[in-house]
């Protein structure tokens, strides 16, 4: 009260007539499902799994989206968003905001400025390029979730688009004394769209907390490249990725046993809108890991009805075909076959927005 006060008062003096506009959204969207993945390994030999699931599609999260209009196309902007599981209600992770948490400053025509913690940009690039995006299974089956996570102590550059062209920078200091290089994350995207063609790059790495590349699917580098068409009802997708360790740091744990340095993987995919509500999609993906870690197979199948405009249904089905030395899961970093193994999976389930 006392500051709109001060500020009719101060208007008839010129100095509150462009004050801000403020404005506050509460956002979000909970998602469930009932989940079967079979084959998995335990130490009593291979067993079925059927349970509620509470991201397989994608997790549940809560969010606030300030603005403030300081004028001349300039605002203060911040995002505090916390991530959780429908089926637990608890947060995932340590952190309460922990997919998004910053204030920085947008321009219509320099773009904006994040400060503080945000979604690495291979999260959002990862997304675009796949027709399951991101899902439990989808691209990230083959990287066991190394495109996703987040920067924290973070600078993110967006670029506005400029004919089609736009980037992204984002730098994550490790804030350790004497070591610039330690727990570091640094990436740069870049999109391209003409028409219904749209095409992505990007870079990442990671860095451990002695500043080197030590984990193939943790701490290392990231290379993606992939576009999408989009013809009619038909959206079309290809990418290829690679992580990249340091050969003499890489370690050797639970994810790559034999120490490999290199992973690639290759993938397609296709999604159809059949009607308003329905669309169906499809993508095999394929990955080979040197070093003798094996080459691996995924198909999916996947579609969505709409049953209004803020929730839907969704269900996937798919399998993975492992080779001999590689125990990849059908669902991201969960549940894996024995070596060697195959393994089939599928969910339903229920996505609300808000």
């Amino acid at each position: 009260m006392k500051k709109k006060l001060v500020c009719v008062m101060l208007t008839s003096l010129g100095v509150c007539a462009a004050h801000a506009q403020s404005s506050l959204t509460l956002y979000g969207r909970v998602a469930a499902d009932i989940d079967f993945v079979n084959h998995v390994a335990t130490p009593n030999g291979s067993k079925n799994l059927f349970r509620f699931g509470s991201n397989q599609y994608g997790a549940s999260f809560l969010g606030l989206l300030g603005k403030e209009d300081l004028g001349g196309g300039t605002k203060v902007v911040f995002n505090l968003e916390n991530m959780f599981l429908a089926g637990t209600g608890q947060t995932i992770g340590d952190a309460y905001w922990n997919r998004y948490a910053y204030v920085g400053l947008s321009n219509d025509t320099y773009g904006s400025l994040w400060a503080g913690r945000a979604m690495v940009l291979s999260d959002a690039t990862e997304w675009y390029l796949d027709p399951f995006v991101a899902q439990q299974t989808s691209v990230l089956n083959f990287s066991r979730y190394r495109g996703t996570g987040q920067a924290v102590n973070a600078l993110t550059y967006n670029s506005p688009e400029m004919h089609g062209l736009s980037f992204r920078v984002q730098n994550g200091f490790g804030n350790t004394a004497g070591n610039f290089k330690a727990s570091r994350t640094f990436s740069a995207s870049v999109q391209y769209s003409l028409g219904g063609f749209t095409g992505y790059g990007l870079y990442d790495e990671r860095r451990d907390a002695n500043g080197n590349f030590s984990g193939l699917y943790s701490n290392s580098r990231e290379y993606m490249a992939g576009a999408t068409y989009q013809l009619q009802a038909w959206k079309f997708y290809a990418g290829y990725q690679q992580l990249v360790s340091s050969g003499s740091d890489t370690v050797v744990d639970s994810t790559n046993t034999v120490g490999a340095t290199r992973a690639s993987q290759e993938w397609v995919g296709v999604s159809y809108q059949f009607n308003p509500a329905l669309q169906l999609q499809a993508a095999w993906y394929h990955t080979n890991v040197n070093h003798g870690g094996g080459t691996a197979n995924l198909a999916a199948l996947g579609a969505t009805y709409n049953l209004s405009k803020r929730t839907f249904i969704y269900v996937v089905v798919a399998s993975m075909f492992n080779g001999a030395n590689a125990a990849f899961p059908v669902e991201t970093q969960d549940s894996p076959p024995e070596q060697g193994h195959n393994q089939q999976g599928g969910y339903i389930g229920i996505m609300h927005m808000f």
